[in-house]
């Protein structure tokens, strides 16, 4: 009989040690699979690709802005990667969700010292950076320049506006705003902005408006921050001696604190915005009539335009001087079109 209860008592050991064997294979096996899971989940977060499912690439180009994470540089970005991948070309937009905050002199220096293949960048009109674009072609980096040109320095093309044009178009939508009791328009310049672009932009309003009894001035507004410009344009709409009836934006900055401090001051209906850009926020703004119009050009475009300028060079080792990018207006003739595109793609990605 002890013997009996002996062997039973190994048979239930082996079986326990079966069980305990089978059991822990089984949860490794499900710790790999989560593991697995999860490490497949953050590389898709961080858009890394992993060794079975990497691109190769041919070229390496970087994006270079003062407001690379705006949304209207992150379409001009989304517009180059789309193109860059057709291209065997990686994008990197340089300094982008940094925690320290680099000039633009600072990441054109780390650009070059990266020998990439080549660099689009939105000059801010300083010496500094004609000079650096200078040796980036002098190390074999060829530069487009976009939105704003630096017709001095040895960049290869520039991808942008006919920025008369663009002040033709502004000029237009003022004069089916104005009558007798509208007539006093401000134009919001940037400081900081040494080209010229924004000075034409000014003279092409003033020129269509001609000699009609309308008072077009300028505002040079702070954009050392976010904060500092929305402060600047605050003032401007509150100035109960002086508060303009029109409110000409140039950029999307100052037309999302404009519409937001015409709404803040209850300034609606009494000061009409002429904007820039298309955000859906703006859009909205635009149906329910608290903005007029706003200026738009296709920012994936312009991204596209400048890889496909950088691949030309250094293909050919020759490409267009200038790459023109036409400017839209968006008011309430065709703003339930665009309203509509929205929905549908938030349609599509549901």
């Amino acid at each position: 009989m002890s013997r009996f209860l002996h062997k039973l008592t190994n048979m239930n050991k082996n079986r326990i040690i079966t069980i305990a064997v089978i059991s822990s294979f089984t949860v490794g096996i499900i710790i790999l699979v989560i593991g697995m899971t999860y490490y497949k989940y953050r590389i898709s977060e961080f858009g890394i690709n992993d060794s079975t499912n990497h691109q190769e690439y041919k070229y390496h180009y970087v994006i270079i802005s003062e407001e690379a994470d705006e949304p209207f540089w992150e379409s001009i970005y989304q517009g180059a990667l789309e193109k860059g991948r057709e291209q065997e070309a990686y994008i990197e937009k340089l300094g982008s969700n940094l925690s320290i905050s680099y000039s633009i002199e600072d990441l054109m220096e780390i650009a070059i010292a990266s020998k990439v293949d080549g660099i689009i960048i939105e000059p801010d009109g300083k010496e500094q950076i004609n000079e650096l674009i200078n040796r980036a072609d002098q190390e074999g980096i060829p530069v487009i320049t976009v939105l704003k040109d630096a017709p001095m320095s040895k960049r290869k093309s520039f991808v942008g506006i006919n920025r008369y044009n663009q002040g033709k178009a502004y000029g237009e939508q003022v004069l089916k705003i104005v009558d007798e009791d509208k007539n006093n328009v401000l134009v919001l310049l940037n400081s900081g902005q040494k080209d010229t672009g924004q000075n034409i932009i000014y003279s092409g309003i003033r020129e269509t408006v001609g000699n009609r009894p309308i008072s077009v001035d300028a505002a040079t507004i702070n954009t050392q921050s976010t904060f500092s410009s929305e402060e600047d344009i605050r003032r401007i709409i509150k100035d109960r001696n002086n508060s303009p009836d029109i409110l000409v934006c140039l950029t999307a900055v100052d037309t999302l604190c404009a519409y937001q401090a015409v709404v803040d001051y209850n300034k609606v209906g009494q000061i009409d915005i002429i904007g820039y850009y298309d955000s859906e926020l703006i859009l909205r703004a635009i149906e329910k009539e608290i903005i007029h119009s706003t200026m738009t050009i296709d920012a994936k475009l312009v991204g596209a335009y400048c890889v496909e300028a950088l691949t030309e060079y250094r293909n050919t080792n020759r490409v267009s001087d200038y790459f023109s990018v036409d400017i839209s207006v968006i008011d309430q003739n065709n703003i339930q079109q665009y309203i509509q595109a929205i929905d549908s793609s938030i349609e599509q990605a549901d």
